[in-house]
């Protein structure tokens, strides 16, 4: 995980890229936490191919504290991937963010056997599917009409395919151009008014980073 926070306006940026998994959720409080006194928003970019649902349950728990505090921004940006329990991560955003050449994976929710076998559950996977998609207004038509496809199998997707179906999961898609650069670029330009107080995530909040404070947590 990686954190940058800008003081001049109050925004945290934190990029979490690889599974999920024990840890996470604590590693978010603690981030968060860390800039509480002078935060306004927070940013997460992901890069996940998912992971454990149970840890996936708790990170949307510290996700929902921080909205009652905060405007919250998920994104994920071309050539990422979110995927399993990623996405309903994505999904607690007040704004949610892809490009159309960003990368997602569907399939069904799997629990582990006490032989160590994992094995699929429907049961969870539409437990999964109210709990987390079904409110955040994802096309109930859309899941009833994947469900086959993912049975035993795994639905690959791009930002631009789940923008076409309508599917609700993204809410603003991202240019399809970038910056020729070697860092990732940023988001900024696509990112929607904070509604809470009319502010924009604007392109001139970044470039120098004034007054920003970078680390990286391991």
């Amino acid at each position: 995980m990686s954190l940058e926070f800008n003081q001049a306006n109050g925004r945290l940026d934190i990029e979490w890229s690889g599974p999920i998994v024990a840890g996470m959720a604590d590693d978010l409080r603690t981030a968060v936490g860390r800039y509480e006194t002078d935060l306004k928003r927070v940013v997460l970019f992901l890069d996940s191919a998912g992971g454990q649902v149970e840890e996936g349950d708790r990170v949307i728990g510290v996700l929902n504290e921080i909205k009652r505090r905060h405007r919250l921004a998920t994104v994920v940006l071309h050539g990422k991937l979110c995927a399993s329990m990623c996405i309903p991560i994505f999904l607690q955003g007040d704004d949610r963010l892809a490009a159309r050449a960003s990368l997602w994976i569907f399939h069904e929710a799997g629990q582990r056997q006490a032989t160590g076998e994992q094995r699929t559950d429907q049961t969870e996977t539409w437990r999964l599917f109210r709990k987390y998609y079904a409110p955040a207004g994802v096309s109930m038509h859309w899941l009833k009409s994947i469900a086959p496809m993912i049975n035993g199998a795994e639905l690959w997707q791009t930002g631009g395919d789940l923008i076409d179906a309508k599917t609700g999961i993204i809410m603003y898609a991202l240019g399809d151009t970038t910056a020729r650069a070697t860092a990732a670029p940023p988001a900024d330009a696509a990112l929607a008014p904070d509604g809470a107080n009319g502010q924009h995530y604007s392109a001139a909040e970044r470039p120098a980073r004034r007054g920003s404070v970078k680390t990286r947590i391991r």
